[in-house]
């Protein structure tokens, strides 16, 4: 394939915030992969560290660009910014706080090469505290943005067709971000923008693959300030929710509300006893929904248009679980979960026969 000399194949987009502490495994495992015809788009969310000066002091390169933004605009929005400056044909979104396997880069591309139908790869993420009977089979999310884990089978050669690829360490063409209308709105900031944009693709009729061949290995915390920890639960809660509102129809939006019943009461108890939730960042999520109900509606004018398949196409690889099982009142609340998709005919993956 001949390519333009203004051009690489792959964009490796890397958002950074106050992560100078990841940066050198992260750059290191970079620049000794094997496929090496890729650029690094470095967006730093105005840092208060000395992240830029660490890139720039010790990876010249001209692999390497540095784009700067006088505000955080979190991983969506610094995502959205380094789009703007790939010359590649493949974007790769990755996250600060990894380091790759020398053939990471390799083998994502291999896999969305294998043919059109394919519109997001995913890598192998290995989580620093995730147990290792999660990586045996992929997972996906339920009707409530939450992941439910050990869902799609992985075949002998480590490929598995998915619903939710890791936003962690994902490959797309730029020419299917393009047709989609960009990666992600910038108001999303964090949580639940890979599954937005997985969403997007998945409605496009197009697949989405896991490759264990491609392997990254992430320690966590590298893209946001834990320090806010309360302020990015609103982001959490808004944004899995608004992903149902936002990409499916009214008729499915009137069956999915004991759902969002069940999640305001169930999380609003809970926070009384646990610091994991906060109820006056639970509470502001919900109330965002009512106040924003105009851009809702502008927002489901544009997804529509953009849509090839149905929602059933779509539902057939979401869960209708609530919980991962752990316990017999979670077992109960999943079959009851269950049972419902099933009488009001929400045809999610466990009312198929097959995926």
């Amino acid at each position: 394939m001949t390519k333009s000399p203004f051009k690489v194949t792959v964009s490796i987009i890397i958002v950074n915030y106050n992560g100078e502490r990841f940066l050198k495994d992260c750059f290191d495992s970079l620049i000794v992969q094997s496929f090496q015809d890729f650029e690094i788009i470095f967006v730093d969310n105005n840092s208060k560290d000395n992240s830029v000066n660490f890139v720039k002091n010790n990876y010249e390169s001209d692999k390497i660009k540095i784009f700067f933004s006088d505000k955080n605009l979190g991983f969506a929005g610094g995502n959205n910014l380094g789009y703007k400056h790939c010359s590649g044909e493949y974007i790769v979104l990755l996250n600060n706080d990894t380091v790759v396997d020398k053939d990471w880069l390799g083998n994502l591309l291999d896999c969305i090469q294998q043919d059109e139908s394919i519109g997001i790869a995913q890598s192998l993420v290995i989580t620093e505290g995730v147990p290792e009977k999660y990586y045996e089979k992929n997972g996906t999310i339920n009707l409530l943005g939450h992941n439910i884990m050990q869902v799609f089978e992985i075949n002998s050669n480590g490929i598995g067709e998915i619903f939710q690829a890791n936003g962690c360490s994902l490959i797309i063409r730029k020419k299917l971000v393009d047709e989609l209308r960009g990666l992600f709105p910038d108001l999303y900031f964090a949580y639940a923008e890979d599954s937005y944009l997985c969403f997007k693709t998945k409605f496009r009729g197009l697949k989405i693959l896991h490759t264990s061949k491609s392997i990254v290995w992430h320690k966590g915390g590298g893209t946001s300030d834990k320090k806010d920890s309360s302020g990015l639960y609103f982001y959490q809660e808004r944004n899995r929710i608004l992903n149902f509102l936002i990409f499916f129809r009214g008729s499915f939006l009137i069956k999915y509300i004991p759902y969002l019943i069940f999640n305001f009461s169930l999380k609003l108890c809970a926070s009384a006893v646990s610091k994991k939730y906060s109820a006056l960042q639970f509470v502001k999520a919900y109330l965002w929904f009512l106040s924003n109900i105009k851009w809702i509606k502008e927002e489901r004018v544009k997804i529509s248009g953009l849509k090839k398949v149905s929602d059933e196409s779509v539902l057939k690889y979401l869960s209708g679980k609530i919980f991962n099982e752990r316990n017999l009142i979670e077992n109960c609340l999943n079959l009851i979960s269950v049972s419902y998709c099933k009488l009001f005919s929400i045809n999610i993956l466990e009312n198929q026969k097959s995926v």
